[in-house]
């Protein structure tokens, strides 16, 4: 009796250092490895395309799909890259050492999500010519400005050599810092 809990004892405790290697050893990035890569807003190639990603640029994986990587963009909505143009990878996010660079980014992020707002509202407008809500487009506004968000901000991050994952450390630093 005493070995079986003693045995139990050592398996739980085999157990309990494992699980977290296990668990940490999985990447929980990927990494584009062809030169232009379609974001998809599904896991369709025929789904809209979002935006293109390049070579080296990296995203935070949220799980595999299929042959498919669903992994997280700037918006809250979930996008697509096709498994065969990315591979799982470990990444440190790092973020530009100048302050000034960050700013700069900040600021470019925040002008992206201005003009991404702002076409949203050109093409689904939230109000008629008399100041009355139209229902009907807040919807296809929200969807559509997430979907420009993610386009223009990665275009941003494709500007300044960044990689997608240090989007929330600079656009909280620039909150706190009110640039």
């Amino acid at each position: 009796m005493d070995f079986n809990r003693f045995f139990q004892s050592m398996m739980f405790l085999l157990l309990a250092l494992l699980i977290p290697f296990t668990i940490y050893a999985q990447p929980r990035y990927i990494e584009i490895t062809a030169d232009q890569v379609n974001i998809r807003v599904g896991p369709r190639t025929s789904s809209i395309i979002v935006s293109k990603a390049r070579k080296g640029d990296v995203f935070e994986l949220h799980r595999k799909e299929g042959r498919w990587y669903k992994i997280r963009t700037f918006s809250v909505d979930r996008r697509y890259v096709h498994r065969s143009f990315a591979k799982a990878t470990p990444y440190v996010v790092s973020i530009p050492n100048q302050v000034a660079v960050r700013r700069d980014i900040f600021q470019a992020l925040m002008r992206a999500e201005d003009r991404a707002e702002a076409e949203a509202d050109r093409k689904y407008p939230l109000e008629d010519g008399y100041g009355r809500p139209i229902s009907a487009n807040i919807k296809k506004n929200l969807d559509y400005m997430r979907l420009l968000n993610d386009r223009y901000k990665l275009r941003v991050m494709h500007r300044f050599k960044g990689q997608p994952p240090i989007h929330g450390i600079i656009i909280t630093e620039g909150l706190k810092k009110n640039w």
